[in-house]
């Protein structure tokens, strides 16, 4: 199998992977190519591993647009916490899971659980762009993925101008990368593409896309509520705006069972007290040695 085919691959080369991955928790995403449109960099002698995809379903390169933002969704009016009616579209798959007795435990769910409090002041309605990451997460069940779904815009400051977008999927099943999330995946193409760590801040002179405004910024829409690797993905590429729809209390529900809630639970707590990753930290004589050759080296901060 050859990297250098355009059809259906993804090529990344190993330090392109571990630079992929510094996206998730650090943003550098500047490693590797996608593609040989997304290519900003030569692929070097090491050796190199391919994703595979298929093209009619998942998109790593942007998507053109060059219309005007319509603005973020509004917020939703005051409502009672109980006779509240949540609006649905009222799809209801059919159940394939064998054998046929177990689909009385999954029933289809038709509103969103939210715990007192956690959203309060948060809560909007829909847009043209929310219904789109929510598509692309139905899409990527349909296509093997878990059922996570993102799109990230990139608007001119000058313009107010949608330029481009990127849309992508879960990956993590078919592409045995349990940090390949929607977020972190549509984040990784949109910087490799764009030349760029810093999504909050896009300069004209910087960005190897082009742009009519002397800066934009991007603003990211995900089917569900990011876990905490994504949402410090989200972080640390300084997007400024997130908007979600389904919450890690959705993402939990039996049959879906995405451990969210609990991660974040175990974030909250001491190390000490953690049970997910038995934890040390070590006193090595070097252990700071890269923070002051860091600190005392002309650098691009990020």
């Amino acid at each position: 199998m050859s990297c250098d085919n355009p059809d259906h691959r993804h090529r990344l080369s190993r330090k392109g992977f571990l630079r992929g991955f510094a996206a998730a928790v650090a943003g550098l995403a500047t490693g590797g190519t996608a593609r040989q449109a997304l290519a900003t960099t030569p692929p070097g002698p090491e050796k190199e591993f391919c994703y595979a995809y298929d093209p009619a379903v998942t998109h790593m390169e942007a998507l053109p647009w060059g219309k005007p933002y319509e603005g973020e969704p509004a917020a939703l009016k005051p409502h009672a916490l109980f006779g509240y009616t949540q609006e649905w579209n009222g799809f209801e798959p059919a159940c394939t899971l064998e054998p046929a007795e177990a689909c009385r435990s999954v029933p289809a769910h038709a509103h969103n659980i939210k715990a007192a409090g956690v959203y309060e002041g948060i809560e909007v309605g829909g847009n043209p762009w929310m219904r789109m990451a929510s598509d692309e997460a139905r899409i990527s069940v349909e296509n093997g993925g878990g059922p996570f779904g993102a799109v990230i815009l990139q608007i001119d400051d000058e313009t107010n101008e949608v330029i481009r977008y990127w849309r992508n999927h879960n990956h993590v099943p078919s592409w045995k990368d349990p940090t390949a999330h929607a977020e972190v995946t549509a984040i990784r193409c949109a910087c490799r593409q764009l030349g760029v760590f810093d999504l909050g801040t896009i300069r004209k002179e910087e960005a190897a896309l082009p742009q009519t405004g002397a800066t934009s910024h991007c603003v990211i829409y995900s089917s569900a509520e990011p876990c905490p690797m994504c949402y410090a993905a989200i972080y640390w590429a300084r997007i400024p705006r997130l908007v979600f729809a389904a919450t890690r209390y959705d993402a939990a529900v039996q049959g879906v069972d995405f451990s969210d809630e609990a991660l974040y639970l175990e974030l909250s707590k001491a190390y000490r007290d953690r049970t997910g990753i038995r934890s040390s930290q070590a006193s090595v004589p070097n252990s700071l040695d890269a923070f002051n050759l860091w600190k005392r080296s002309k650098k691009k901060q990020y």
